[in-house]
């Protein structure tokens, strides 16, 4: 049976596009695996991707950023501005301490799969760009970049941070490391290391590895001209999520390396790379069933950047 007789079993309408695309596909799909890798290449654009396999913010993370806001800010907090917000999976975790959150994105592909989201009425999502916020001056308790700012005008970004910030508003910015997924007692990271930094070494952008390898330790992550002071570093919040082994492949393709090799190679050889990932998840853990099916734990460990605007300075 080939992969479009088993769309078709399973009672799924496709296309005859897709169905030439399918068969394009065949040689390195595999019946299940097959259907299984190829969702992976239906998706809208990169920003689906984000929404579908990126999780969303820890509310540990959200709670250490509200109780340093509120040191020196009373509660009820006012506006807070998610910069870089993608699907909005970093900005829905604001509205129950803020009384409107703005989620911003330079994608409007990103911002139509965020207000795809049911968003409760104090988010609101507009395209727009870190450098360069629709925000009044003094009018913010928080600015905030969830896994973005590798990607920012750092100079610019400040300086329009600055600008919008109340005094004693805060700028956060963090991110979380390579995830550690794992059944049991056996660990998988190894796995997603060797296919971050050798199979897909040669296409990692600068960017990815700022947030990946280095955490924000550079000093362009650790100097803000504004604050004047060392910024707040904290790593203690971690967080599990149960997912499957196919969850965890597709969270691989969303990788920007990922889309930079395919970008330069293709969808076929892009999947040949991911069905080999996922094959070796498989082997690993001894696992005999498709890959959807197969439940995993995947660990992410977060790291967090804070600083304040002075309460003098306007």
């Amino acid at each position: 049976m080939d992969v479009c007789e088993e769309f078709t079993r399973r009672g799924i309408e496709i296309s005859s596009a897709v169905k030439l695309e399918l068969k394009v596909l065949q040689p390195i799909c595999q019946l299940d695996r097959g259907v299984i890798m190829f969702r992976y290449f239906r998706e809208a654009d990169h920003a689906a991707l984000y929404k579908k396999f990126r999780h969303p913010t820890p509310d540990q993370l959200i709670t250490h950023i509200v109780n340093y806001i509120t040191q020196q800010i009373s509660v009820p907090l006012g506006v807070a501005v998610d910069v870089g917000c993608g699907a909005g999976q970093s900005t829905l975790v604001l509205a129950p301490h803020f009384t409107s959150i703005l989620g911003v994105d330079p994608s409007d592909a990103a911002i139509q799969e965020a207000r795809g989201s049911n968003p409760p009425r104090n988010v609101q999502f507009r395209v727009g760009s870190a450098e360069s916020l629709d925000v009044k001056p003094g009018s913010v308790h928080l600015v905030t970049a969830s896994q973005a700012c590798h990607w920012f005008n750092l100079p610019r970004f400040y300086r329009e941070t600055e600008r919008v910030l109340a005094p004693g508003g805060v700028l956060a910015m963090y991110g979380y490391l390579l995830p550690r997924p794992l059944l049991g007692d056996i660990q998988l990271g190894h796995i997603v290391d060797k296919y971050y930094n050798t199979t897909l070494g040669d296409y990692v952008l600068d960017g990815s590895k700022k947030v990946y390898l280095n955490n924000y330790r550079d000093q362009e992550f650790n100097s803000v001209p504004f604050i004047g002071e060392p910024l707040v570093r904290d790593e203690s919040v971690s967080a599990d999520y149960q997912a499957t082994v196919a969850d965890l492949v597709g969270y691989v393709n969303s990788w920007s390396a990922c889309q930079n090799y395919r970008r330069q190679h293709g969808d076929v050889n892009t999947a040949n790379i991911l069905t080999h990932f996922q094959d070796e998840i498989m082997q690993t853990i001894g696992a005999s069933g498709a890959p959807e099916d197969t439940s995993i734990t995947i660990q992410y460990k977060y790291f967090l950047l804070m600083g304040r605007k002075p309460l003098g300075l306007h």
